[in-house]
């Protein structure tokens, strides 16, 4: 896994207030009662409050002069001494700090100085909107102007209402910086206008599952990033509101299999793309996953198009927020084809427009059921660590002005930039809001860097796993995996994936089927042949139907069989491997070829040809052959 400081500074956006102390842009008040300036700068103070007077100092002088780059300096170097000098009780301040720094430094892609100036005075006159914006947005990211244009054009059209509903203000504005564009094989599909959809949601709202003003903007992002009509998604609105079950649409779409059967046009490509004429006249994988996720985002619940990585034929489904009790999740597996649930997804990130594999989403439902102080601790902290981190790759050592003297409570000694800091800045993020993923996945990071100790790594998968493991096993699977490979010792990596596959077997027989091929890896590359071998045979024999990777752990075996010379038992491997698999449905299935089922076959077959056996060839060529024929009314 890459490290990038930018996605490891993306910050959670959420609903709720906005900061407990606002700072107007004004100038300062002279001193009160009489006092001297001197009086007032040796009157004792405490961090909150002194944090807070410099950041309306900065922002009084950049309402004055302009000059942003100067102010995003001395902001910076604010939170920095916050986090150094930061007590157990002063998350407040680090917010505060926090915030004053991204507004400043986001507001400075915006070339036009007269409209930088507009925005900044808006935005804190309006603190709610500022924070969900500054938050739901990354520093440094490309697009940040076109998000703050975005802003404004909405602000024109729509007045007021752009403050009333902050989280979907700053959803939209983060997501349809630029119109969107989706491609669904041959058909190409756009996003509504961004102001007709704010209208849409703001109209329906009653009608949506999940609602729109209290759901957080990190959340909504999942809705907003519709790439249907108006129209359409009105007509989705009166058909399916109220259905919870987002990915059961998915079969509601009948398979049309024109091109594959006749090589035809489909008939919703010459009827015209749209909801309704998809689901009358059916399409493929690609057109059932797009129809139900753009309902879901018609009814209000976060939605993602997902694809697989490993499907030749690029296999799609779909995923959904599904509402368990009083809280939710994300489901991967009801609107997809049970063939392919072993297949890893990728999913379009709303905000980067990049693919990123759908697990790192699937965590974003732990923020339901949080405050929005917790979510704002958990990002801040994350933060702190992450600047320690990149200061150390950077500048070296970590030190930042003292405080004044009159500034009280507050550590004696600045914290340093060591790995253990940033750990235990880490480590309190996860306290406040666990479902924050970039605090696992910095942990992760440093792990997989060889930052952690045996000691360290042990806790921290621990932790993971006892939250992760059940709920969401692929989201522990991505981070824990970089953590574990680092473990040198491969009798310390092996208790560490035995572990794992303990979490895993009982439900997810995908992932501790790749816990195994993980195994067979390590000891393979440790040259202990016949150990990697039984965790080959342990894939095979258990996970044949578990998902695509069956097809490497035969030929990681082969391979193995070759090496030690037993090439004789190659033909024996391809005939258990294949009797374990189970054949798909006796159908013109586009996939049919794709299938483990049909490859493994094909590879026994050719193998028996090279060994002379023409007869149990010939039979497994005719059982493969039947097996694409369509039976009766396919």
């Amino acid at each position: 896994m890459k490290f990038n400081t930018r996605t490891w500074a993306i910050a959670l956006a959420c609903a709720g207030s906005m900061l407990t102390s606002h700072y107007s842009i004004a100038a300062a008040a002279s001193p009160a009662g009489g006092k001297t300036a001197t009086s007032q700068r040796v009157k004792r103070i405490n961090l909150i409050r002194w944090t807070d007077q410099q950041i309306k100092k900065d922002l009084n002088t950049l309402a004055e002069n302009g000059e942003f780059d100067t102010a995003r300096k001395k902001l910076g170097q604010l939170e920095d001494q916050v986090i150094a000098y930061m007590p157990r009780n002063g998350l407040a301040a680090l917010r505060h700090a926090d915030f004053a720094r991204r507004l400043v430094s986001q507001l400075s892609s915006i070339s036009n100085h007269q409209h930088r100036m507009k925005m900044l005075k808006f935005l804190m006159a309006n603190h709610e909107l500022a924070a969900t914006l500054v938050f739901l947005n990354a520093p440094g990211q490309q697009n940040l102007a076109q998000v703050y244009h975005r802003l404004a054009a909405m602000r024109r059209a729509l007045g007021p209402m752009v403050v009333a509903y902050p989280n979907l203000t700053a959803a939209i504005c983060a997501v349809l910086y630029k119109p969107l564009t989706m491609h669904i094989n041959e058909n190409t599909v756009h996003s509504p206008d961004p102001v007709a959809l704010f209208k849409y949601y703001v109209r329906y709202q009653r009608s949506m599952y999940f609602g729109i003003r209290n759901v957080p903007a990190r959340l909504l992002i999942y809705v907003v990033d519709s790439c249907s009509s108006i129209r359409s998604m009105i007509w989705a609105l009166n058909k399916y509101h109220g259905d919870s079950m987002v990915g059961q649409l998915f079969f509601r779409v009948p398979y049309d299999y024109s091109t594959y059967l006749h090589g035809t046009k489909k008939t919703v490509d010459i009827k015209g793309y749209n909801l309704p004429n998809i689901l009358q006249y059916g399409g493929v994988c690609a057109d059932q996953a797009f129809f139900a996720s753009q309902v879901g985002k018609a009814i209000g619940i976060p939605t993602a198009y997902d694809v697989g990585m490993s499907s030749v034929v690029g296999h799609a489904w779909v995923g959904f927020l599904q509402q368990v009790g009083n809280q939710a999740a994300w489901n991967f597996n009801v609107g997809r084809y049970t063939e392919y649930r072993g297949v890893v997804g990728v999913v379009q990130n709303p905000i980067t427009r990049r693919h990123e594999p759908d697990s790192f989403m699937s965590l974003s439902s732990q923020f339901i059921g949080t405050t929005q102080r917790q979510r704002w601790n958990a990002v801040v902290l994350t933060d702190a660590a992450l600047r320690l981190l990149s200061f150390s790759a950077t500048h070296g050592t970590f030190s930042p002005p003292a405080l004044p003297a009159e500034v009280y409570g507050c550590t004696p000694k600045a914290l340093g930039n060591s790995v253990p800091v940033q750990l235990a800045l880490l480590k309190r993020s996860v306290h406040q809001c666990d479902g924050y993923a970039e605090s696992w996945m910095l942990v992760g990071y440093l792990a997989s860097k060889g930052k952690l100790t045996l000691a360290e790594k042990t806790l921290w998968a621990g932790a993971l796993m006892r939250l992760c493991g059940q709920r969401y096993p692929d989201f522990a699977m991505a981070v824990v995996q970089p953590m574990i490979m680092s473990v040198k010792n491969p009798r310390q990596q092996n208790q560490f994936w035995n572990r794992a596959f303990r979490i895993f077997a009982p439900t997810r027989f995908d992932l501790a089927a790749e816990v195994r091929m993980m195994q067979a890896q390590l000891w393979r590359k440790a040259g202990h042949y016949n150990r990697a071998g039984i965790y080959l045979m342990d894939v095979i024999n258990q996970y044949a139907n578990a998902g695509p990777f069956i097809l490497n752990a035969l030929h990681q075996a082969v391979a193995i069989l070759r090496q030690q010379k037993h090439s004789n038992r190659i033909t024996k491997l391809y005939e258990v491997t294949w009797s374990r698999i189970k054949a798909p449905p006796r159908m013109a299935d586009p996939f049919m070829h794709e299938s483990n089922w049909y490859q493994v076959g094909k590879l026994l077959e050719k193998r028996l040809r090279e060994k002379g056996q023409t007869l149990m060839a010939d039979k497994v060529r005719r059982e493969l052959q039947a097996a694409g024929n369509p039976v009766a009314g396919n």
